[in-house]
């Protein structure tokens, strides 16, 4: 249960009668669902793919956002359902305007866009989009949360999304479904939207790619979710089958079981399009895990990366590695690409999925898949790397560029504590369910944006604290996770800095800030508080997130 505050704050959060309300399904983007099992899918594939080194699957354009003003931008996306072969496996995924993934969106900081989403999906499904780690401050209704925001749009139904990106938010982020588990099956989308420059003439802009990676299960979302929320699977996640780069892959028919056949077409890398580096000027990487469950690694061989940016475009203290890992799901990273004295002009980037947390085997999954890259050609400009800081960085390591503790108090004026957990309880069949605070979201009749707060399940955690537009309370979330494996957490409509975290060996790691005496993890590191939007809440342990609660909604 959601340990009691002080006296005085509970009356004064329940007399409060505007209120934030920070919906624990919408904090929590869990991703311990989905599948392992591999089964013939429906009919033949129609045949379109991108073709062989077609790097436009890559290309962003900054030059064409970076210096003009911010403008309207209205874009039509009508989903669609068919079989296709993304790494040579047929199965049933999601169109947007009859690409997988959807269209690459790009803006730049203070464009509003508008987007009507047409929902031609055939069998009955409802849909949303959600707009992951833009603010929507003002906007609420456009976020995209199904269930909390808004219906979900019905087949033959359109939708229009109407916001506007905050003159001060910039980044790589991506849009993706929030109802049901559609988003594991292809129906998401870049999103990245340019900071405006006067720095730079067009010829100077740095290349900048966008990369979309997912690991990738052969059975549909819906079939792996009933075998997870099934008694025989004992609460153990699906562990995936293969990795996608922007919707491309390529698995190898034979590792297939034989128990499970495939519809298998046999792919390899050189029928994936390749990653153009250009040898005449800086090349940025925009990485986004839009995977379902693992977390990724990445290099390049030859090549030196460097991180510049993490989430919604929060500037990090740069330092060289030839891989970076882990990514975890939600998260995005960019990365200055350089190349080494040992590089190649055709050479590949490595993926490879983080197994800590898989509870299960599948024979027919490789861990680490290589996608083609090339460059240009070599020059003066990329030649000044000699040689690497480290083998490998962490994520989890980054610090801020600047030092952060100027930009917040010492303390918050209001703490909410959750306590997460995959639970498997009689009353609920024994089969598996994610737990905040013991409950688990249940959605109404009508949004619940829609209903007012007496309207509400009380069976549902919903916390709520009092706002005032002219002194807005700063708030810390404490997030324990009691599970066995971490999991990563995205809270809509704000950026957070992440004070502290910590992970135990022999007992819950848990921390209530109104119940102990000082946190396991050691005292809040302000000064080096990352800000994100997305965070990685380790095992058997906690995060602290803190930020300043002025976005209603």
């Amino acid at each position: 249960m959601l340990m009691p505050e002080a006296p005085t704050t509970r009356s004064k959060r329940q007399r409060a009668t505007t209120v934030i309300v920070f919906v624990v399904s919408t904090l929590a983007l869990v991703y311990f669902t989905f599948a392992q099992l591999q089964q013939l899918a429906g009919p033949r594939a129609i045949p379109s793919r991108p073709g062989v080194n077609d790097e436009s699957v890559f290309t962003l354009h900054p030059e064409e956002h970076i210096f003009r003003q911010p403008t309207t931008i209205k874009r039509i996306f009508r989903v669609t359902s068919v079989s296709r072969r993304p790494d040579g496996v047929l199965k049933q995924v999601y169109l947007i305007n009859d690409a997988f993934p959807g269209p690459t969106l790009e803006a730049r900081s203070g464009d509003r866009l508008i987007i009507e989403v047409e929902n031609a999906l055939e069998d009955g499904e409802g849909l949303t989009i959600h707009w992951h780690g833009l603010s929507m401050r003002g906007e609420n209704e456009m976020d995209g949360a199904a269930g909390i925001t808004q219906d979900a749009i019905a087949p033959g139904e359109t939708f229009t999304y109407d916001f506007s990106i905050e003159p001060h938010q910039h980044g790589t982020f991506w849009y993706h479904a929030h109802d049901g588990v559609q988003r594991a099956d292809g129906l998401f989308g870049g999103l990245v939207v340019h900071a405006p420059s006067q720095a730079h003439s067009k010829s100077t802009v740095p290349a900048e790619k966008l990369l979309l990676v997912e690991d990738w299960y052969h059975r549909s979302a819906a079939q792996a979710l009933d075998f997870y929320m099934h008694l025989g699977s004992f609460g153990n996640e699906p562990v995936p089958d293969s990795i996608l780069l922007n919707g491309q892959g390529a698995f190898n028919c034979s590792d297939a079981v034989a128990a499970r056949p495939l519809d298998c077409e046999q792919r390899s890398t050189d029928d994936i399009s390749s990653l153009r580096l250009e040898g005449d000027r800086e090349n940025v990487i925009r990485i986004v895990n839009v995977g379902a469950y693992s977390g990724i690694s990445i290099s390049v061989a030859g090549s030196s990366l460097a991180p510049l940016a993490v989430d919604g475009g929060t500037p990090v203290q740069r330092t060289q590695a030839r891989t970076v890992g882990y990514i975890q799901p939600g998260e995005r990273v960019d990365f200055l690409v350089q190349s080494l004295p040992d590089w190649q002009r055709d050479t590949h980037m490595e993926v490879s999925l983080d197994t800590t947390p898989f509870k299960m085997s599948n024979p027919a999954l490789t861990t680490t898949h290589q996608f083609p890259v090339s460059w240009t050609h070599q020059s003066d400009l990329l030649a000044n790397v000699s040689e690497v800081e480290s083998e490998r960085f962490d994520l989890e390591e980054l610090k801020p560029e600047l030092q952060q503790s100027s930009l917040m108090p010492r303390e918050a004026n209001h703490t909410i504590v959750l306590y997460t957990m995959t639970q498997k309880l009689s009353h609920l069949d024994n089969v598996p369910h994610g737990m905040i605070n013991n409950t688990f979201w249940k959605p109404q009749d009508k949004p619940l944006n829609a209903l007012h707060r007496d309207e509400r399940d009380k069976s549902l955690l919903i916390p709520a604290i009092p706002f005032d537009s002219a002194h807005p309370l700063w708030v810390d979330i404490v997030v324990n996770n009691l599970d066995e494996e971490g999991h990563p957490f995205h809270l809509h409509g704000y950026d957070f800095w992440v004070l502290s975290k910590y992970s135990s060996t022999f007992n819950w790691g848990s921390y209530n800030p109104y119940l102990d005496a000082s946190p396991p993890g050691g005292p809040y590191d302000l000064e080096n508080a990352l800000k994100k939007d997305t965070v990685w809440v380790p095992r058997r342990g906690y995060a602290v997130l803190r930020l300043k609660a002025d976005n209603p909604g």
